[in-house]
C-alpha cells in the first residue's frame, strides 16, 4: 500500500514538471490558452469596469491617492516576493519536485520578511507623506504580502502546463469576491478601507483558489545547491523588475510628495483606468507566449513564426483601442468616474500617446527571457529606467502635464536603440517587429482621425451617445480598410484563422 501511495505521489509530482506532452500541440493550446485567458481579462475587464463606476463615486480622489502612496511603496517590495522563481519554473526545460519545494519555502520565507519590512515601514510612509492615515493601510499590506507567497509557485506550474483555462477561472472568481468585498464595504463608509478590502480579499481567495486546481504539494525539503542555476537566472529578472519598477512609479512618489493626494488620485486613476483594456489584452498574450517561446527556443524558423503571429495580434487589437481611448477621454471619465474626476481627462489623454506602443514595445522582454538573455534584460530595464526617472524629474518643472509628455518623449526616443539592442542575437529582426505592426498602426490612425473628426461635429451629443456612435464608427473606419488590398486581406485572415482554429 505504501508503494502504491508512494507511486501515486510521484505521478501527481510529475504531471506538472515534464512538458514534453505539449510540443506536438503547441499551436492549439497557445491559441486556446490565449483565447481563455483574453476571454477571462474582458469579464475581469468588465467587473472592473463596473466597480470602478461604483467605487468612483462613493470613495473620494483623496481616498484613492493615499492607497496610491502606500502602493507605490509595496508595490517595490513586491518584486522581491518572487526573485524571478516563478519565471524560471516556466522557462527551464526540466524542473524537479526537489527544486520547486525549496522554491516554495523560499519564496513563502521572502514573504514573510517583507510583510515585516513593510510594516516597520509604516512610520516612515507616514511621516514622508505627512499622512498619519497610512499607518494601519500598510499594515494591512504587511499581511497581505505573506499570503500571496502562498501561490507562486502553484502559479508557476499551471503556467509551465499551459493550464490557462484553469487560471482564468481562478481570475476571474478572485475578481467578482474582491470586487464584492469592496463594494459592500465602500456602501457601508469603510471610505479607503474599501479600496484596501479590494487587493486583500483577492490575494485570499485566488490563494485559496491556486492549492484547489493545482494539486501538487511542497516537499519538506530546502536546499539552495539544487536551485542555484535558477536563482542566477532569477537574478536577473529581479534586477530588471527593481530597476523598472522606479521607473514606473517616480511618478506616483513625485505627484505624491510634491503635489499632493488629489493631484496623485487623479493621475493614478487615469493610468489605471487607460491601462485596465490594455494590459487585459496584453498580459494574458504575454502569458501565453512566454511558454510557447521558450518551448520554441531551440527552433529559429518556428520561433520567428510564433512571434511574428503574436506581435501582428498584439498589434491589431491593442493599438486602435489606445487611439480610441485617446479621442474619447473626456467621455469616457465622464461616464465611468463621473463629472469630478474630469480634471483627470488630459492626464489620460496624454498618457495614451506613450501606450500606444508599449503593448507591442513590451515583446521586447519576452524574447529575451524566453531565450534565457536575462543579463541583457537587465542591462536594458537598467538604461530605462535611468531615461524615464530623468524625464520626470525635468518635466516636474510643468506639473503632472510636464511628467506624462517628457515620459512619452523618451518612449518614442529609446524604442528603436532598444529593439536593435535587445534582438541582436535572436531570430527576431527591428524589421520584423515593424512589419508586424505596421498596418495596425496606420489603420489605427485612420480610424482615429475619422472619430475625432465626427466628435467635433457634434459637440453637443451626451456622452454616452457620442461614445457608443464613435465605437462603430471607429470600428468600421478601422475593419473595412483590411478588406482593400490583396496583403491587407491576408494579414486580416490571420486574425480569421486564429478563430477558426479554435473551432478544430
Amino acid at each position: 500500500m505504501k508503494e502504491v501511495l508512494v507511486l501515486r505521489k510521484a505521478r501527481t509530482f510529475n504531471k506538472w514538471f515534464s512538458t514534453d506532452h505539449l510540443m506536438g500541440d503547441i499551436k492549439r493550446r497557445s491559441v486556446k490558452g490565449g483565447l481563455s485567458t483574453v476571454f477571462s481579462q474582458l469579464l475581469s475587464f468588465g467587473m472592473t469596469l463596473i466597480s470602478t463606476y461604483v467605487m468612483a463615486r462613493l470613495v473620494a480622489p483623496e481616498s484613492f491617492g493615499l492607497v496610491a502612496m502606500v502602493t507605490a511603496f509595496s508595490g517595490f517590495l513586491l518584486i522581491f516576493k518572487d526573485l524571478g522563481f516563478t519565471t524560471a519554473v516556466i522557462q527551464r526545460s526540466e524542473i524537479t519536485q526537489r527544486q520547486v519545494s525549496t522554491l516554495f519555502w523560499l519564496n513563502l520565507l521572502i514573504s514573510f520578511i517583507l510583510g515585516l519590512v513593510i510594516a516597520g515601514a509604516a512610520p516612515l510612509l507616514v511621516s514622508f507623506y505627512r499622512e498619519p492615515r497610512l499607518l494601519y493601510i500598510t499594515f494591512a499590506f504587511s499581511v497581505m504580502f505573506f499570503l500571496a507567497g502562498f501561490g507562486l509557485q502553484h502559479t508557476a506550474l499551471l503556467k509551465r502546463q499551459m493550464q490557462f483555462t484553469r487560471l482564468s477561472t481562478i481570475h476571474i472568481v478572485s475578481t467578482a469576491v474582491s470586487i464584492g468585498v469592496g463594494v459592500v464595504m465602500a456602501l457601508n463608509d469603510f471610505d479607503y478601507w474599501a479600496l484596501v478590502g479590494i487587493p486583500f480579499s483577492y490575494t485570499l481567495v485566488h490563494d485559496v483558489l491556486l492549492w484547489f486546481y493545482c494539486d501538487w504539494r511542497p516537499s519538506f525539503y530546502f536546499r539552495f545547491s539544487g536551485v542555484r542555476s535558477i536563482m542566477r537566472f532569477g537574478a536577473g529578472i529581479t534586477g530588471f523588475d527593481i530597476v523598472n519598477y522606479f521607473s514606473r512609479n517616480a511618478d506616483n512618489m513625485l505627484i505624491g510628495r510634491y503635489f499632493g493626494s488629489t493631484a496623485l488620485g487623479l493621475y493614478s486613476k487615469s493610468y489605471q483606468l487607460l491601462m485596465l483594456p490594455i494590459t487585459n489584452l496584453r498580459d494574458p498574450m504575454n502569458a501565453v507566449a512566454l511558454p510557447a517561446l521558450s518551448s520554441l527556443k531551440g527552433q529559429r524558423s518556428k520561433y520567428r513564426e510564433f512571434y511574428a503571429r503574436y506581435n501582428f495580434i498584439l498589434a491589431f487589437f491593442s493599438m486602435p483601442l489606445v487611439i480610441f481611448l485617446l479621442v474619447f477621454s473626456e467621455e469616457i471619465i465622464s461616464i465611468i468616474l463621473g463629472e469630478q474626476w474630469l480634471d483627470a481627462a488630459r492626464i489620460f489623454q496624454l498618457l495614451a500617446i506613450p501606450a500606444l506602443i508599449q503593448p507591442v514595445a513590451g515583446t521586447r522582454g519576452v524574447v529575451l527571457i524566453s531565450l534565457g538573455y536575462v543579463r541583457r534584460y537587465f542591462i536594458w530595464g537598467l538604461v530605462n529606467a535611468v531615461a524615464t526617472v530623468g524625464a520626470f524629474l525635468v518635466g516636474m518643472s510643468w506639473g503632472v502635464d510636464g511628467m506624462v509628455i517628457a515620459y512619452a518623449v523618451v518612449n518614442y526616443i529609446l524604442l528603436i536603440p532598444s529593439l536593435i539592442y535587445c534582438f541582436a542575437g535572436s531570430p527576431i529582426s527591428v524589421s520584423l517587429f515593424f512589419r508586424e505592426i505596421s498596418l495596425p498602426l496606420i489603420l489605427s490612425l485612420f480610424a482615429g482621425m475619422v472619430c475625432f473628426l465626427f466628435k467635433e461635429s457634434f459637440p453637443d451629443l451626451h456622452p454616452f451617445i457620442l461614445l457608443a456612435t464613435g465605437t462603430l464608427i471607429g470600428a468600421a473606419c478601422y475593419l473595412i480598410p483590411w478588406s482593400f488590398t490583396r496583403h491587407s486581406r491576408n494579414r486580416f485572415k490571420q486574425i480569421i484563422e486564429v478563430k477558426q482554429f479554435i473551432g478544430k
